[in-house]
């Protein structure tokens, strides 16, 4: 993380400290859950006082782009967490059956992730990919159900997008429905034949993004999550 970092004047006020950190949020370089450095390690980095360091820290903490957590570690927030989070969860909380429309607005944004990724991936991006669904092709051999390779693997499409922004929202919106999600996987899902279907839709995904076909990368998402929605339906209509 070092190398991201630019040397600033004793002079430079700490505004500019604070725009060069949020400059690597913004960009992704420094990702959701990753920590600072300490005050007194960016305080070499920066080559400025620790209370310029505090105070740009505390600029980054007001607006909502970082948070100090209780063994003092500096840790990048998701800002668009609050905003989306909220609200929605008491939708669900007043009707679980809202992640029906929810996935639907998933459709539409994971889709277009799919496309995007299609055309931004790079090589370490197929590297997490590729052994996402090699952990998916393990857990269907050993009947174990994995919901958190399901959202790797649609955190990892996300990343591939480059889109800082996008890549926020659906997080936001996957650590949202992560109960029910896991609820509904674990109710819906069990069959092999079943593990066996979607696997092979991830794949599908996973091989249009890996040959850069941006189109059937789209439609592929599309199919998968459709089939999610009428197998709620299902479940729902018993």
């Amino acid at each position: 993380m070092t190398e991201f970092f630019e040397p600033i004047s004793t002079e430079t006020i700490p505004e500019k400290i604070s725009s060069q950190i949020l400059k690597l949020i913004t960009s992704g370089e420094i990702k959701t859950g990753e920590s600072l450095p300490s005050e007194r390690k960016l305080s070499e980095m920066f080559k400025v006082s620790r209370a310029s360091i505090r105070e740009a820290l505390k600029y980054l903490e007001i607006a909502g782009f970082i948070q100090t957590s209780q063994g003092k570690r500096t840790v990048i927030k998701n800002s668009t967490e609050e905003i989306l989070k909220k609200p929605l969860e008491a939708l669900l909380i007043k009707d679980e059956k809202k992640i029906i429309d929810l996935t639907k607005v998933r459709v539409f944004l994971e889709s277009y992730g799919a496309r995007d990724a299609a055309i931004n991936r790079n090589n370490h991006d197929l590297q997490r990919l590729e052994t996402i669904i090699f952990e998916m092709e393990s857990d269907l051999q050993e009947n174990i159900l994995n919901f958190k390779t399901d959202f790797n693997f649609h955190m990892a499409i996300a990343t591939a997008t480059k889109n800082i922004i996008y890549i926020h929202i659906i997080e936001t919106v996957h650590n949202l429905i992560s109960s029910s999600l896991k609820f509904y996987r674990e109710i819906l899902f069990t069959s092999f034949d079943t593990q066996l279907i979607l696997l092979e839709q991830h794949k599908t995904i996973f091989d249009n993004i890996l040959k850069k076909e941006p189109e059937k990368a789209e439609k592929s998402m599309r199919k998968h999550l459709e089939f999610v929605i009428k197998e709620y339906y299902k479940w729902i209509n018993k």
